[in-house]
């Protein structure tokens, strides 16, 4: 053989080394496999990259003596690339399955569920508040208005008077009326102790009425007037009253001898306190000194010992049973009974 024949079969031998050979069928099967396993595997990692679990829940397993074909085809075909975004979607898989475990153990906590249930309240409140606010608003525009003033609780103070005193509100939105303003013009009117106004929907404006309780009269330069149960003087006195009349250096409800008289008033039975037609001071100015009718008198005792109020009062009535003009009850265990 000469030697370009020789150098011409080598070179079809060296061509035919490089060419590669036709596969057969099971080779195929196999190189289609592969591939389809690298793309299930390349969508599989960016769905665990993007926090998408994989559509059937878990990997399709190997074909017996495929493990090594699959470990070298992902080498291959993701490489250093594809290897870090594994390791990434699994380091991103992990923090979200800590950041769930943190929530859940920090919503058995006894202490978070009562703070979340405050913020619900206080959240639910102030909803609650501001639809209350938009409400009244609309009431206070468009709602019914007054059509009828109710005076309750007068008994010696004409109606019209407190009628006049709370202004004409007919008309106005009943949610509109200005109730403090109405409380404070009707308790003005001598007589009124305590004055409460309220809205009767749909259309009555009600105006309770507390009067003061006369408990004596104090002699004035503009005539008798009414003294209530704090020692307040308040109104002229109607003629046919019959009240026990204080004569006291003053009648004040922050004169301490004028309470103390009020409050022996107030204790005597009421047989008792209208026998009575004057209190006075007794000598020396601490004691009182009951004047009664018949002309007869009762020497109360020392008015600072206010302890001894109630038993005085409760002894005096039936020591008055007894003849005589001068009953001093200013020791109730040591009641004594005399002529002048």
């Amino acid at each position: 053989m000469s030697s370009d024949e020789q150098d011409t079969g080598d070179d079809r031998g060296r061509d035919g080394a490089r060419s590669p050979g036709r596969r057969d069928p099971e080779q195929e099967r196999r190189a289609a496999e592969r591939a389809r396993r690298i793309r299930e595997r390349r969508a599989a990692g960016r769905r665990a990259a993007a926090g998408t679990p994989a559509a059937d829940g878990h990997d399709e397993p190997d074909e017996p003596g495929e493990t090594g074909d699959r470990a070298a085809d992902t080498e291959e075909v993701a490489g250093p690339a594809g290897r870090g975004s594994g390791r990434g979607a699994a380091a991103a898989a992990r923090e979200r399955a800590a950041a769930y475990e943190a929530e859940r153990s920090r919503s058995r906590d006894p202490r978070y569920r009562r703070r979340r249930l405050v913020a619900l309240l206080a959240t639910a409140a102030v909803v609650l508040l501001g639809v209350s606010a938009a409400g009244w608003w609309a009431l206070g525009r468009y709602g019914p208005a007054v059509a009828t003033v109710r005076v309750d609780g007068t008994r010696q103070i004409p109606v019209r008077d407190v009628e006049d005193a709370a202004g004409d509100q007919t008309g106005v939105p009943l949610a509109a009326v200005d109730t403090d303003g109405v409380a404070a013009r009707v308790s003005a009117i001598p007589g009124v102790a305590a004055v409460e106004v309220d809205r009767s929907w749909p259309d009555t404006l009600v105006v309770a009425v507390t009067e003061r309780t006369p408990a004596a009269l104090l002699d004035t330069p503009d005539g008798p007037k009414l003294v209530d149960v704090t020692g307040f003087v308040y109104r002229d006195a109607p003629p046919d009253v019959r009240l026990p009349r204080l004569q006291l250096p003053r009648v004040a409800p922050d004169d301490p001898a004028t309470l103390a008289a009020v409050g022996v008033l107030q204790a005597l039975p009421v047989p008792v306190r209208d026998q009575v037609q004057t209190l006075s001071l007794g000598g020396g100015g601490s004691t009182f000194e009951l004047g009664l009718t018949e002309d007869r008198r009762v020497l109360w005792g020392p008015w600072p010992d206010t302890d001894r109020t109630a038993a005085r009062a409760r002894v005096l009535g039936p020591v008055l049973q007894r003849e005589g003009a001068v009953y001093d009850v200013s020791s109730p265990s040591l009641v004594t009974v005399r002529q002048r």
